[in-house]
């Protein structure tokens, strides 16, 4: 199997760009999926969509990690010997686990829903309902996710990502027409994911789901340690993302957090490119590293294209703020240019730092994950302390950005002249 993936399947130019777009076109579609229920529904009810979007969240965020932990051991199971063996038993072995688990958290999750709604002061339980049935589809879907990822069929994984996407907004835009309302909405999720979930089955190497004789020999503390050291990473850096955000509310006037939320949104654009960036990463250098093999030039690579196209962006922010925020966003919102050239930098510097993150997890190297602990402590007393003006908070992302870079350089330089240049942070 592994043979014939690297002779049919080792990622070319095109599948690295297949990916890049697919990410992009998946993340566009829910931009607009957000857009057309909008439009779709009453104020009331979309408010209930954009409450449970932000629970979601969260649980996007575990179920990255489920996809990292998996991608991980695959991409490394390519080297030696009984590859073939090992990545169908490992597979095979967490694709039934997620079953269970993923049923035990719909389980709890739905019995959660009525304080859930009480909580966000929903009247009907059905969309919490909705969104506690796609918890199953985020604990099983990425598994398969992680499979693609790690054999690094991106070509499929893209496939598997925009079908998800574009099938939630049509389902959810032919629910809301119907009449379903939030719940309508809020269906699409799991419908989708469903869908996207056997396509992901089908599109996956067939030898990779054939039984095996071989076991996999991952041990279970070593998994949980990655896992863990995994899930503080992602989240952590989710956290440092969003922190102006949660923030700007509470340091600072409603009309003043209203104009914030747009140079926010036009922030995230730059968060969205490096998505596929790393996901290309991830599985090259994990493999390489599995091989004894030199997985810095990929970074690089990586860091580069990363820090030109998104860098160019934020550039543009700086040079042509209001043109931008009207084009985009509409007159009736006033940024000033320093506050979204801030914003832009920020984003270009926290999305570099993910790329770190993301190779020293991918290399075993998980000490990079107490720096964006740290990162979180310093930025967060920093945005508490100093925010007598709008611009002190994305100034201190930039701050935390600049030296989580720094940091990352140096460690990169000083593993590589390390005579123990692997192994898990104590």
């Amino acid at each position: 199997m592994v043979a014939r993936l690297r002779s049919q399947l080792r990622p070319s130019l095109w599948q690295s760009v297949a990916l890049v777009a697919g990410v992009t076109v998946a993340y566009g579609l829910d931009y607009l999926f957000n857009l057309v229920i909008g439009r779709m529904l009453a104020p009331v009810e979309f408010s209930i969509v954009v409450a449970l979007a932000g629970v979601g969240q969260v649980l996007v965020v575990s179920s990255r990690v489920i996809q990292t932990v998996v991608t991980r051991y695959i991409s490394r199971f390519q080297v030696g010997d009984e590859a073939d063996g090992r990545i169908a038993s490992f597979f095979q072995s967490m694709f039934r686990a997620s079953w269970r688990w993923g049923v035990f958290a719909w389980v709890i999750l739905a019995l959660l829903s009525w304080p859930l709604a009480a909580f966000l002061q929903i009247d009907e339980i059905w969309p919490v309902q909705a969104l506690a049935a796609a918890t199953l589809l985020m604990v099983v879907r990425p598994v398969v996710g992680g499979a693609l990822q790690g054999l690094q069929q991106f070509s499929a994984l893209s496939a598997v990502q925009i079908t998800q996407a574009l099938l939630r907004l049509l389902l959810g835009a032919l629910l809301v027409w119907l009449g379903w309302g939030a719940f309508g909405a809020m269906l699409s999720l799991p419908l989708a994911s469903a869908v996207a979930l056997v396509v992901g089955w089908i599109l996956l190497d067939t030898a990779v789901k054939q039984k095996t004789a071989v076991h996999h020999q991952v041990q279970l503390p070593e998994m949980f340690r990655y896992s863990t050291y995994t899930a503080a990473g992602l989240i952590g850096y989710a956290l440092l993302i969003n922190m102006d955000a949660i923030l700007v509310r509470r340091l600072f006037e409603p009309d003043v957090a209203g104009n914030y939320s747009a140079a926010i949104t036009l922030g995230k654009v730059i968060q969205f490119f490096p998505v596929a960036i790393i996901m290309i990463l991830f599985p090259k250098a994990a493999r390489r590293q599995a091989a004894q093999q030199d997985a810095g030039k990929i970074l690089l690579l990586a860091m580069g294209i990363v820090g030109l196209v998104c860098g160019g962006i934020a550039l543009v922010y700086g040079l042509f703020p209001e043109p931008i925020v009207n084009l985009v966003l509409g007159s009736e919102y006033q940024v000033e240019g320093l506050v979204l050239g801030l914003v832009g930098l920020a984003m270009l510097l926290l999305s570099l730092s993910n790329v770190w993150l993301n190779y020293f997890l991918s290399t075993e190297w998980t000490t990079y994950v107490y720096l964006i602990g740290l990162g979180i402590v310093l930025q967060l007393g920093t945005m508490i302390l100093f925010h007598d003006a709008l611009w002190q908070l994305p100034a201190a992302m930039v701050a935390t950005g600049l030296w989580l870079n720094l940091a990352g350089l140096i460690i990169f330089f000083w593993r590589r002249h390390s005579a123990d240049p692997k192994g898990f942070a104590p």
